[in-house]
């Protein structure tokens, strides 16, 4: 059950998160009245979500996912490993435990991330569909 609640606001969050990344993105390039591929942007953002290949990515993806690893640097790396080292040396226990559960925060977020960046963008082409 906490398993599931935790999935299930994380999920929700990085949802939250990559909504507003495209939707800033989008924006930009509106306001510059620069023209960008969406469903291309979004297939290849399905393909890879974290990925960012140098030279290959196009600056619209490039700049949503460095947007998006950053909010996942701070919520899911930073905050965690404060929050593990604090309770390591509370409880008196090795750092090292507080890296690994960190770890652990991080693949499980990074795992999710692809099940994310597939509804997302199956929600958007429903849009383009329209």
């Amino acid at each position: 059950m906490l398993i599931k609640l935790f999935l299930n606001t994380t999920d929700k969050f990085l949802c939250d998160s990559v909504k507003s990344a495209f939707s800033k993105a989008e924006k930009g390039y509106k306001q510059k009245e620069m023209k960008v591929d969406l469903m291309k942007e979004l297939r290849n953002f399905e393909e890879n979500p974290l990925g960012c290949m140098i030279g290959i990515d196009s600056k619209f993806e490039a700049g949503i996912k460095v947007k998006i690893k950053m909010v996942l640097g701070l919520f899911f790396v930073l905050v965690p490993i404060v929050g593990f080292s604090a309770l390591s040396y509370i409880l008196g226990i090795p750092q090292t435990y507080a890296f690994l559960a960190t770890f652990g925060v991080a693949m499980l977020v990074a795992s999710r991330m692809d099940v994310i960046s597939s509804r997302y963008v199956q929600t958007r082409a429903l849009e383009f569909a329209h």
